[in-house]
């Protein structure tokens, strides 16, 4: 297999704090980061990572200069206050092109280890997401589940490993598929 480049973005909020233990979505996304990294790795990929303490234009610039087959950004979402917010979700900037497969393809591996998959939203449409408006390599965002709500920080939690797994099962068969 010709070596392919992932470049993983894991969250830079450190200021969006999570239900009980959960702690910043920064600190949470890149223990499934630094997971996900090693299993690509063995994998036989070859990784970037953003630098947390970059602003989102440079890790943009970062990842456009490198060049990376695909630029996977990882985050956990919030309700905004309502307690009611749960399940993953994923973001492409449009239907039919290659992010939108790589969207498609995280997102049913997450789906099979959540545990109410009907409550996810699946894959979402935007450009208004500057990470997947900006990134030129086939980029999305996975929100993975809500930090502000009890049941899905807990299930974050306690499934980081499951999550980067499934993470890693979607990217495979998106290369597999290509």
């Amino acid at each position: 297999m010709e070596e392919k480049v992932v470049y993983l973005s894991p969250s830079a909020q450190q200021y969006n704090i999570g239900y009980g233990d959960f702690g910043s979505e920064e600190y949470r996304m890149n223990r499934i980061a630094d997971i996900l990294e090693n299993l690509l790795k063995q994998n036989g990929y070859k990784v970037y990572r953003n630098n947390p303490d970059n602003s989102l234009k440079e890790i943009v610039r970062e990842s456009n200069e490198i060049n990376p087959d695909i630029h996977v950004a990882l985050h956990s979402n919030a309700s905004g206050g309502a307690t009611n917010g749960r399940g993953p979700e994923i973001y492409a900037n449009r239907e039919g092109i290659r992010a939108d497969t790589l969207a498609k393809d995280i997102y049913a591996e997450i789906e099979k280890i959540y545990p109410e998959p009907e409550l996810g939203r699946g894959v979402l449409y935007t450009n208004n997401l500057y990470e997947v408006r900006e990134t030129l390599a086939p980029a999305v965002l996975l929100e993975v589940a809500f930090h502000d709500n009890e049941q899905d920080a807990n299930w974050i939690i306690q499934n980081e490993q499951q999550i980067a797994e499934a993470i890693l099962r979607g990217i495979e068969t998106y290369f597999y598929n290509a």
